[in-house]
C-alpha cells in the first residue's frame, strides 16, 4: 500500500550525501552507497483488532489438494498470447549477480478482445546462489498500487532481496503502469508539486487543493496520450502475471505479496491458480476492506499499540514517561505556534530545501515511521527530541521520505483504487470514519489517497466500475503463508488472520515490535519464508519467533560500549582499529546501525596523489558548506601529526582528522549525534588518529 511511507532497511543517511568520496578518488568508478529507500502502499484495513500477544498464532493447515479452477466471472480475462524477448536491464545491476532482463508485451485491455494496443512490462529475472535452485521460481509482487519494482535495484536488492537467491531464482518485474513499464502513469508534476509545497507556509486546505488539481491535470495529460486509465487494475495486471510465467516456461511458482501486493496476490490465486505452487502474503490486504473507511481505526490501533509498547517496556517508561501526552501535547503546540523550518536533503540529488513543519506534520510523521520496523524503536526518543526543541533527527527522517516521490507511479494507484475499491464508499463514510479519532483526523483530512480528498479524485478519473466480486474473499486451496506486523499501522494483523480464514490452506503468524513487510526485514521474517518454501504442505519452522519480544527502545544519553578490534584494508593499503561490530557499509566506511535513524559512522581511508587541501575542498563540495573549514589545531600520534576540523552536517557534529604522509592522505572522519559526541570522540576518534598505519 502506498501512503509515503520510510523505507524498511536502516537509513544511512549521510553516507549518501557523503557519496564515498575517497573511494571515488582511488578506484574508476564507484558503487554508489546504499540508502533505504522508501515506498508507499496502500492496503486495505480492517476492524481494529486487540493488542497482540507475543506468542505466535497459526492457522492449521491440512494437506493441500489440486486447486480447482474457478468457473469464470464477468471479471475473467481472455486467454491472450504474450511475447517476453530479451533485453539490456534498464537499472544498474548490483556488482555480482546474473541477471537476464527483457520486456514482456500484452494487451492493455484485456477485456476488449477487438482492441489491438499492446504495453509492455519490464522483467528481470535474478539468478539463485545455488548451483543446483529449486524449478520453481519466486515472483515478488510490488505494493502501492503503483509501486516501482525495478528502480529501487541497485539501491536496496543486496539488503531487501538478495536473501531469498539462496535456494530460488527470483523474478522481479514492473507491473503495469509502473517503474520502467511502457507507458508509465507515473505523475511528475505531482513529484514536482510536493518538493515545491515543502517551502510554502500555506494552509494545509490550500496545499491539499492544489495536489487534487495537479493529480487531476496529470489524469488530463495521461489520457491525452491515448492512456486508457479504465486498462489498469488488479484483474489485468494478474492475467499479466499469469502471462509471463506461460511466456517464462515454469509450470508452476511462488508468489511473494507485500502489502497491495497480496491483494494482487489474491487476485491471482481467484482468477490464474493452476500455476500457483505457494503464495506468500506479507502485510496482507483483503479484498473485501474498506481502505478509506477502515483506515483510520487501523492508524489509531497501531498509535495506541505503539504508545503501550513503551509503557510497558521499564526502561522507555522511564526515560520518555507519559510518552502518548507528551507526543498530542506537542502537536498542539506546534500547531498553535508559527511553523517551524527544518533543513531536508533530497538523498538521491542532493537538494536542499528549508520544509515549513507543523503539528499535524508530526501526526503524519509517526504514522509514516510506524511501517519501518527499524525505525519504530527510535520513536519515542524521536519524540521527546522534537518536544524539547530539537530537531536534527526529525530533519533526517524527513530527508528519507522524500525519496518516495521518486518511485512511484500516482496514476497507476488512482487507477486500480479508483476502479476497484473508492467506488464502494463516498466522502460522507469516508469523513465518519476520521471523525472517530478526532486527535488523528488531519492525516486523513487533507490526504489524496486515504481520505475524502481521493473520492473527489476518483470521481473525474475515468478508471471505470470493478464488478461487486472484486469485493468478495477468495477462497482457495493453494498453500499460503501470511505474516502481518505488531506495529503496522496500514495492514493490522487482523487483515492476515481475516484473509487466513477463508483460505483452507494457511498458515498465519505475527511478529512482536515488526512494523509493515516483514519479509523485507532480515532475520525472521526470512528465515519463515525458506522455510515454507521448502515444503508448503508443512507448517514451517518458526521458532525464531520466541526470540522476538518488541522493540529494543532507543535511550537517550546512553552510549553504548565500545571494542575497538584492527582492520586492515587491502583497498587504501591502511590498518588501524573499528567499533567490533560496526558493518562496513563501503570500503573504510563503519556504520554502527544501531536503529534505523543512527547516523553514527567512522570513514577511514587514504587517497594517493591527492593533498591535504583538495581532500578538504572536496569534503567541502560533497557537503555542500559554504567555505572550507578552517582547522581546530592540531593532534600527535605515532609520529604524525593530524590537522583537525570541527564542523556539522544537517545537524549532527564532525570531527575530521587528515595528515600528509608520502604523497598519500590520510583521512579520519566521524559523524556522531549530538548527546554522544564527546564519549565517541574520546573513545573511538582519538584512538583511530593513535593506531591508523599505512605499512
Amino acid at each position: 500500500m502506498k501512503t509515503n511511507r520510510p523505507s524498511f532497511g536502516q537509513l544511512i543517511l549521510l553516507l549518501a550525501s557523503l557519496g564515498l568520496l575517497l573511494t571515488a578518488c582511488n578506484t574508476e568508478e564507484a558503487e554508489p552507497t546504499p540508502t533505504a529507500v522508501p515506498t508507499s502502499e496502500p492496503t486495505a484495513p480492517p476492524t481494529p483488532t486487540d493488542a497482540p500477544t507475543a506468542e505466535p498464532t497459526a492457522t492449521q493447515a491440512p494437506e493441500p489438494t489440486e486447486t480447482a479452477v474457478p468457473e469464470p466471472t464477468e471479471t475473467a480475462v481472455p486467454e491472450t498470447a504474450s511475447a517476453f524477448t530479451e533485453a539490456d536491464c534498464e537499472f544498474d545491476v548490483p556488482p555480482g549477480r546474473d541477471v537476464t532482463c527483457g520486456w514482456l508485451t500484452v494487451p492493455e485491455d484485456r477485456l476488449d478482445s477487438a482492441a489491438d494496443k499492446t504495453i509492455r512490462l519490464h522483467v528481470a529475472i535474478f539468478a539463485s546462489d545455488s548451483d543446483n535452485p529449486a524449478p520453481d521460481p519466486i515472483v515478488y509482487l510490488e505494493g502501492g498500487p503503483g509501486g516501482d519494482a525495478l528502480e529501487t535495484v541497485p539501491l536496496i536488492f543486496e539488503m531487501r532481496f538478495a536473501p531469498y537467491l539462496a535456494n530460488h531464482t527470483l523474478i522481479m518485474f514492473d507491473q503495469r503502469g509502473t517503474g520502467y513499464s511502457e507507458p508509465s502513469l507515473a505523475c511528475p508534476e505531482f513529484a514536482a508539486l510536493s518538493f515545491e509545497l515543502l517551502e510554502q507556509d500555506i494552509t494545509p486546505e490550500e496545499a491539499a487543493q492544489q495536489t487534487v488539481d495537479i493529480l487531476l491535470a496529470c489524469r488530463d495529460r495521461l489520457a491525452a496520450e491515448g492512456v486508457n486509465l479504465a486498462a489498469y487494475n488488479s484483474v489485468a495486471s494478474a492475467a499479466d502475471l499469469d502471462d509471463l510465467r506461460q511466456a517464462l516456461g515454469y509450470d508452476q511458482w511462488n508468489l511473494w505479496g507485500v502489502s497491495y501486493g497480496t491483494r494482487l496476490a489474491q487476485t491471482a490465486m481467484r482468477d490464474h491458480p493452476a500455476g500457483l505452487r505457494s503464495v506468500i502474503l506479507d502485510s496482507a490486504y483483503p479484498l473485501e476492506v474498506n481502505l478509506l473507511t477502515d483506515t483510520p481505526a487501523n492508524v489509531a490501533r497501531a498509535f495506541d499499540v505503539f504508545f503501550a509498547g513503551c509503557a510497558a517496556d521499564p526502561a522507555c517508561a522511564e526515560a520518555y514517561p507519559d510518552l502518548e501526552t507528551v507526543f498530542f501535547n506537542t502537536v498542539d503546540q506546534l500547531n498553535h505556534q508559527e511553523k517551524i523550518v527544518l533543513p531536508v536533503t533530497h538523498l538521491l540529488n542532493g537538494q536542499s530545501y528549508e520544509a515549513y513543519f507543523s503539528g499535524d506534520d508530526l501526526l503524519g510523521v509517526l504514522f509514516q515511521s510506524l511501517y519501518a520496523t527499524e525505525i519504530i524503536p527510535d520513536l519515542p526518543k524521536l519524540i521527546y527530541d522534537v518536544n524539547a526543541g530539537k530537531y536534527t533527527t526529525l530533519s533526517t527522517l524527513l530527508s528519507s521520505f522524500l525519496v518516495n516521490t521518486d518511485f512511484f507511479s500516482a496514476g497507476m494507484q488512482f487507477s486500480v483504487q479508483c476502479h476497484e475499491e473508492n467506488l464502494f464508499t463516498n466522502a460522507e463514510a469516508v469523513a465518519d470514519a476520521a471523525a472517530t479519532r478526532p486527535e488523528l483526523a488531519s492525516i486523513f483530512k487533507y490526504s489524496p489517497n486515504i481520505g475524502e480528498n481521493a473520492i473527489a479524485i476518483c470521481d473525474v478519473w475515468g478508471a471505470g466500475a470493478a464488478d461487486p466480486t472484486e469485493n468478495d474473499p477468495i477462497s482457495s486451496h493453494i498453500p499460503t503463508l501470511v505474516l502481518a506486523g505488531e506495529y503496522d499501522p496500514i495492514t493490522p494483523p487482523a487483515w492476515g488472520q481475516q484473509v487466513s480464514e477463508h483460505l483452507e490452506n494457511a498458515y498465519f503468524y505475527e511478529f512482536p515490535g515488526y512494523g509493515h513487510g516483514v519479509s523485507l526485514t532480515e532475520g525472521c521474517g526470512v528465515t519463515i519464508v525458506e522455510s515454507f518454501l521448502a515444503d508448503p504442505a508443512r507448517e514451517p519452522d518458526t521458532s525464531c519467533l520466541a526470540e522476538l519480544n518488541g522493540p529494543a527502545f532507543t535511550i537517550s544519553g546512553v552510549a553504548e560500549p565500545l571494542t575497538l578490534v584492527p582492520f586492515e584494508n587491502a583497498t587504501f593499503g591502511i590498518t588501524g582499529v573499528t567499533p567490533e561490530g560496526w558493518e562496513e557499509a563501503a570500503p573504510g566506511v563503519y556504520a554502527r546501525g544501531s536503529g534505523g535513524l543512527d547516523q553514527t559512522f567512522i570513514i577511514q581511508q587514504a587517497a594517493p596523489g591527492v593533498t591535504a587541501d583538495l581532500l578538504l575542498g572536496l569534503l567541502s563540495s560533497q557537503f555542500d558548506w559554504e567555505e572550507t573549514p578552517e582547522s581546530a589545531g592540531t593532534y600527535e600520534a605515532a609520529n604524525r601529526t593530524w590537522t583537525l576540523y570541527e564542523v556539522s552536517v544537517q545537524g549532527y557534529p564532525v570531527n575530521i582528522a587528515v595528515a600528509e604522509e608520502s604523497g598519500t592522505t590520510l583521512l579520519i572522519l566521524l559523524i556522531s549525534a549530538p548527546d554522544e559526541h564527546t564519549f565517541l570522540y574520546e573513545a573511538l576518534f582519538i584512538p583511530a588518529m593513535e593506531a591508523l598505519t599505512v605499512p
